[in-house]
């Protein structure tokens, strides 16, 4: 047992530890709410507030950059190989894309086949029928996977490609998969599948676990990609879920690919063998038996990866968002299941606003967290005095994400307007330039439209408090 000299030692250490670990939070601190909330715990709840920066606190994701300096040659050869590959079917950069040519290092992409895939079954569909035509290799990328009918469906796919000479590589995240089973992974290795899990629990990784890889990607021949918000899960295509991704076909697969081969360096340790050469889509994107096309196909798209993480030298998914709606001059549709945005998207919302778009932002009237609904309404509450119109989504719970910029830019992939999808999470987003494409965008968020209500102002006094409170916590979600 200590005695009184010891214990007074010993508090005065753990009240030094968080007076450290306050430089450390200013030091680090990108948002003037988080820097506070943080400092103010470590200084005055030393005993809460060190586990809780231990564990969510640190900014940085140092192993993902460690890795990327270690496989440093090897990414940097790839990446200038892709850039090379992609140079004949690459646009000019222009004032909207310019940004994100510095953000994210690869080109714009012309000559690209965009299909958009609305709600899980369409949507697993399209990726059992790329994935039965795979003939090198498959990279199936989810944040959450469970050992159900939708995920064993999918595995067997799989398993039949690999065993038919096909790469499958298969990664999730640790987390976000946290339920899933040891037979289903067993399952997938004796079928000749590499498997691996982005996991941030590791003693490698420790300080790490707050930073959740939340893309959803599948790849198919370096000339195949879907993007967005589907997870691989039975809820994810039942008819209370709404959610959309893109299937893209053409050269902007690259990037995507590039994208997986980072992240399954840093799970890793090596490179995965894939196809690296930029190719048109060989042929239209079959949609049924017949081998039709949907109308939900455009053949002419240009397209970007936005692929954005913590182990970005700048914040890329907030600045990327925010610049989209500086450069928007008629509209700006979003619909995003968790609307937290930070300060310089509220700002950019608010000045679009003002100068007299049409900002439409459709959120569902469910949600999976109370704590996270009432954070949301006090957004709302506040940006309906600028004039900004929310939708809440009434059949079952609303999951897609989705922008959609003037009359020819969409935007469809994982990151959702939080907090944590701007500045925690690794998220991957296909930013699409296509009149037809984006004119399927809208018509489709008609539909959306349809089963709203449009939101009106919180007028209960505790209920206002209660938002006002929870908002405190908008940098933690």
């Amino acid at each position: 047992m200590m005695t009184p000299d010891w214990l007074s030692v010993a508090l005065l250490l753990f009240y030094l530890s968080g007076i450290v670990f306050a430089a450390d939070a200013i030091w680090q601190g990108r948002t003037v709410q988080g820097t506070i909330a943080w400092t103010l715990t470590l200084l005055f709840m030393p005993f809460i507030g060190i586990p809780l920066y231990a564990l969510f606190g640190t900014r940085k994701f140092h192993g993902y950059r460690q890795a990327r300096r270690h496989g440093d040659k090897k990414l940097n050869a790839l990446g200038q190989q892709i850039r090379n590959n992609l140079q004949p079917f690459s646009s000019p950069a222009d004032s909207f894309t310019r940004p994100f040519y510095h953000f994210f290092r690869l080109p714009m992409t012309a000559n690209n086949q965009c299909q958009l895939l609305i709600d899980g079954t369409n949507t697993f569909q399209s990726m059992h029928q790329a994935i039965a035509a795979a003939t090198h290799s498959i990279c199936v990328q989810f944040y959450i996977v469970r050992d159900d009918a939708t995920a064993q469906a999918m595995a067997e796919l799989l398993i039949e490609r690999a065993q038919a000479g096909v790469r499958v590589y298969f990664l999730y995240d640790e987390i976000g998969s946290h339920q899933l089973s040891r037979r289903f992974i067993q399952q997938l290795k004796q079928g000749g599948i590499r498997v691996s899990r982005f996991n941030s629990w590791q003693v490698r990784h420790r300080l790490q676990i707050n930073f959740r890889n939340h893309r959803k990607l599948l790849l198919i021949d370096g000339e195949h990609a879907f993007v967005g918000g589907l997870n691989l899960a039975n809820e994810y295509q039942s008819h209370g879920w709404r959610d959309t991704h893109v299937r893209i076909s053409g050269p902007a697969a690259l990037p995507f690919q590039l994208s997986f081969c980072e992240d399954w360096y840093w799970a890793t340790q090596y490179l995965p063998q894939l196809q690296w050469q930029a190719r048109i889509a060989s042929a239209q994107i079959p949609t049924s038996a017949s081998g039709q096309v949907q109308p939900q196909t455009s053949d002419a798209c240009e397209v970007m990866c936005i692929n954005s993480g913590p182990a970005d030298i700048q914040e890329s998914a907030s600045l990327s968002f925010t610049h989209m709606i500086h450069q928007a001059q008629k509209r700006v549709w979003i619909a995003t299941p968790y609307f937290i945005p930070d300060v310089p998207t509220v700002t950019a919302l608010r000045l679009a606003a003002a100068r007299g778009l049409d900002i439409r932002i459709i959120v569902p009237q469910k949600t999976d967290r109370w704590f996270v609904k009432h954070a949301m309404q006090n957004y709302v509450d506040e940006l309906l005095k600028s004039g900004i119109r929310f939708y809440q989504y009434q059949t079952g719970f609303m999951h897609q994400k989705v922008l959609l910029i003037d009359q020819q830019w969409s935007c469809i992939g994982s990151a959702n307007f939080d907090n944590r999808s701007l500045r925690i999470n690794f998220e991957a987003n296909a930013l699409i330039r296509d009149i037809r494409f984006a004119k399927q965008v809208e018509n489709m968020l008609k539909e959306d439209f349809k089963q709203t209500i449009e939101a009106k102002p919180e007028k209960s006094i505790s209920q206002r408090l209660l938002n006002k409170l929870l908002r405190l916590t908008a940098p933690l979600l």
